[in-house]
């Protein structure tokens, strides 16, 4: 087998995946690219036309003959003026070019949405009451059964229903983030219960007092509740700091 290195770079002109297309990428790639800037990007509603890719990549090849393309190995995303970069480590992790992890502590999105009905807006207007309450989450429309990812790691601290709520669960993750899910059709975790980032904690639905289907999703620091959206998420944990040097050199090779 052997291995080759491969560049492609892409600007979007309709969207996101036709542009990836257009690059010879494969849907596997696609995803992968996606899941690396995911933390820092929302592709479901962050990227613009003019926004560019760049990315070098393996390929796969067998006594000369093209097999497969493998793994992304570096890549650049420019979302809005803005330039992310991500380098492939040895521990198959993605770290940007100053050995920060491209993981964050927590998801940005807890689910694979649709779009988003309603956003955060601390005067928003009720659309069952009619009344002005503030809106403390966000909205995420999708499918019923849609499955709902844990945020980030931690421990659930409810579990429940309630007419207002639905189906509920609250994931503390320490003392300073607490994460709310509300509206599913069920639950996959009881109250006590550890949770991992990204493990399922329930499926997506329409119950307590709703008018369609959606997760509503609150992100609360230190008791108070901030924009899910825009909020800066921490970071996880980065490369070594003597690991850092060889990341770099390796990455420049």
């Amino acid at each position: 087998m052997e291995i080759r290195t491969h560049f492609t770079s892409a600007k979007i002109k309709s969207n996101f995946w036709n542009a990836a297309v257009d690059a010879g990428m494969t849907a596997n790639q696609i995803m992968q690219l996606s899941t690396v800037f995911g933390w820092d990007i929302d592709f479901a509603l962050d990227l613009r036309e003019g926004d560019s890719f760049a990315i070098i990549y393996e390929q796969e090849y067998a006594e000369g003959e093209f097999l497969r393309n493998g793994n992304i190995l570096a890549a650049e995303f420019v979302n809005q003026d803005e330039r992310y970069t991500a380098i492939r480590y040895t521990d198959g992790n993605y770290y940007s070019e100053n050995g920060t992890s491209m993981r964050k502590a927590f998801l940005r999105s807890p689910v694979d949405f649709k779009y988003v009905s309603s956003n955060f807006n601390p005067k928003r207007l009720h659309p069952v009451t009619g009344q002005v309450k503030a809106h403390r989450g966000v909205d995420y429309v999708a499918a019923i059964g849609t499955p709902i990812k844990a945020a980030g790691s931690g421990r659930v601290i409810e579990a429940g229903y309630n007419q207002f709520n639905g189906n509920y669960v609250f994931i503390k993750h320490n003392d300073t983030y607490t994460t709310k899910y509300l509206h599913l059709t069920k639950r996959n975790v009881s109250k006590g219960a550890s949770v991992k980032q990204g493990q399922i904690i329930g499926t997506l639905g329409k119950t307590g007092r709703v008018t369609g289907a959606h997760l509503h999703y609150e992100f609360i620091v230190n008791g108070v509740h901030r924009n899910p959206r825009t909020i800066t998420l921490p970071k996880a944990e980065s490369i070594a700091r003597k690991e850092k040097t060889n990341s770099t050199r390796s990455a420049s090779n």
